[in-house]
C-alpha cells in the first residue's frame, strides 16, 4: 500500500452535536459550547461536515462561533439545504446561503448534497444535479445518490462530464442503497462511512449504531490512500453517529494512517 505524503487526508464526523455523545465522547456535562473545542482541540479532529445547514441556512452569527469555538485548523465541508435538493433555487438564493459562512470561509474545502433514495436517474435529475454545480461552483462539488441504480457507467460517466464528484458511500450491504464503489473527481475525493447495522435492512430503515472494526478501517485506508494518488485531497466523514462511535472511528482512523505513514 502506498501513502502519497503530499495529499491530505480530511478525517472527521457528520455533525458533532448530539445528545448521545454526551458520556460516549464528550466527557459528562460538557456544554454545547464547549463542544466543538474538544471535538477539535482536545481530541485532534481537523475535519468537520457541516450538516446543521440542511435545515437552517447559517448566519454569520453562528459561523463566527463556530470560528472562535474551534481550533484553527478544523477545516469544514458544508451540508447543501434541504429546498436545494428539491429545487436549484436561484443564484441569489445560493450567494446568500454562502453569506452566511463568511467567517470560515476560507475553511470550506467542499460543498455536498446528499440525495437520498427517491432521487433517481433521469435527465431532469442530471439536469437538477449540472444546476446545482453552477450555484455552488466556488468550492468542489459533490453528490451523495443513494439510489443505486445511479451506479452504471452511463449515468456516472455523466456525471464526471459535469465535473461534478460521486461521493464514496459505505452503507450497510443489506439495504438496497448504493454499493460501495471507489472513484475520485478531479483530483479530489470523498467517502461518507454509515456502517453496516443489521437494523438497517432497506432505505427507510436508517440506523446508525455501528462501531467500525479495526479490519474495516484498513479497508478505508488502503481504498483511500489507492485514491490518493491521484487526489489533491481525500475527505474522510463518519456518519455512524449514534452513541458517539463516528468520533471514536475517526480518531481510530487518523492513528492508523499516521502510523503507517511514520513506520
Amino acid at each position: 500500500m502506498i501513502l502519497y505524503e503530499d495529499t491530505p487526508f480530511h478525517i472527521g464526523t457528520a455533525g458533532y452535536k448530539f445528545d448521545d455523545w454526551t458520556g460516549n465522547f464528550y466527557p459528562r456535562g460538557t456544554q454545547n459550547e464547549n463542544m466543538l473545542g474538544y471535538y477539535s482541540k482536545d481530541k485532534g479532529i481537523k475535519f468537520l461536515e457541516l450538516t446543521f445547514t440542511f435545515y437552517t441556512d447559517p448566519t454569520e452569527e453562528i459561523t463566527k462561533n463556530i470560528a472562535e469555538n474551534s481550533a484553527e485548523d478544523l477545516e469544514f465541508s458544508v451540508r447543501l439545504p434541504k429546498r436545494f435538493l428539491k429545487n436549484p433555487s436561484s443564484f441569489f438564493d445560493a450567494s446568500r446561503f454562502k453569506n452566511g459562512l463568511d467567517p470560515i470561509y476560507p475553511r470550506v474545502k467542499a460543498y455536498f448534497a446528499d440525495f437520498f433514495y427517491a432521487f433517481a436517474p433521469s435527465r431532469a435529475n442530471l439536469d437538477h444535479i449540472a444546476a446545482l454545480r453552477d450555484r455552488f461552483s466556488d468550492k468542489p462539488f459533490f453528490v451523495e445518490l443513494a439510489n443505486r441504480r445511479w451506479y452504471k457507467e452511463k449515468y456516472i460517466q455523466e456525471i464526471k462530464n459535469l465535473g461534478v464528484g460521486m461521493v464514496v458511500c459505505d452503507y450497510p450491504s443489506s439495504s438496497g442503497l448504493a454499493p460501495y464503489m471507489v472513484n475520485s473527481f478531479e483530483r479530489n475525493a470523498y467517502f461518507r462511512l454509515y456502517g453496516n447495522s443489521p437494523k438497517w435492512i432497506s432505505h427507510d430503515t436508517r440506523d446508525l449504531e455501528y462501531n467500525y472494526k479495526k479490519d474495516e478501517l484498513e479497508k478505508i485506508i488502503k481504498d483511500a490512500s489507492a485514491l490518493s494518488a491521484i487526489s489533491d485531497n481525500v475527505f474522510i466523514s463518519f456518519c455512524n453517529s449514534s452513541k458517539g462511535c463516528a468520533p471514536k472511528n475517526a480518531i481510530d482512523l487518523r492513528k492508523m494512517l499516521e502510523s503507517k505513514k511514520h513506520g
